[in-house]
């Protein structure tokens, strides 16, 4: 989402992700019900976006399973470059995003500004949902175009007891952005001493 800066979804960097998270959260105010599809009927790629992207908002996973059996692409992005997988799991549906995973969305993807699923969830503090895309294969040190990581987000947004699941997965706790800037200095430059505390302990030390 480039008019976001947040969710480093929409985000630049990790300082602006709060001013976009409204963004996120819009969803459909009708209610949705699942596509009438003929049998064995096969949808043209983006005849259904509307009802997907608000589905995958909503954890409709009748309705994305649906479009999924009609030949509808797991992996389409929508205008700021959130898949379904990215929505549900900000939206927190974990039910909806099991199964996306298993129908093989990829947890990996990211927006236009380089924030993924993972680094999205620990802005919102659903650190479940976070638990679980650890065990995926993506990797941990995957940065935005801000050049910032899932622990900086977490270090940042005071998830302190996720540190130790990112470092256990080989989040490198010394990684520089973009501006060469660690996520220890970031919180020493805030004056944020619990923040100074958890990455030291996980191992930080610039």
């Amino acid at each position: 989402m480039k008019q976001r800066r947040n969710f480093g979804f929409a985000w630049r960097s990790i300082a602006s992700v709060a001013a976009c998270a409204v963004l996120l959260t819009g969803c459909a105010s009708e209610v949705m019900t699942v596509p009438h599809l003929e049998a064995n009927q096969h949808v043209d790629a983006h005849q259904y976006d509307k009802e997907w992207f608000d589905a995958a908002r909503e954890g409709r996973w009748d309705i994305l399973d649906a479009l999924l059996k009609a030949g509808y692409p797991i992996e389409s992005v929508n205008s700021s470059g959130y898949t379904a997988l990215i929505l549900a799991a900000y939206d927190n549906h974990p039910n909806t995003l099991d199964k996306l995973i298993a129908a093989g969305a990829n947890a990996c993807a990211a927006d236009h500004n380089g924030n993924t699923a993972l680094m999205g969830v620990i802005y919102k503090g659903q650190l479940a949902i976070a638990r679980t895309l650890l065990q995926t294969h993506c990797d941990v040190n995957a940065t935005n175009n801000a050049g910032e990581t899932a622990l900086a987000f977490a270090a940042l947004f005071g998830r302190f007891s996720l540190l130790d699941n990112l470092i256990a997965h080989g989040a490198d706790p010394n990684h520089a952005d973009a501006r060469g800037n660690t996520a220890l200095a970031t919180v020493q430059a805030q004056g944020n001493l619990a923040a100074m505390e958890a990455l030291r302990k996980v191992g930080a030390t610039h």
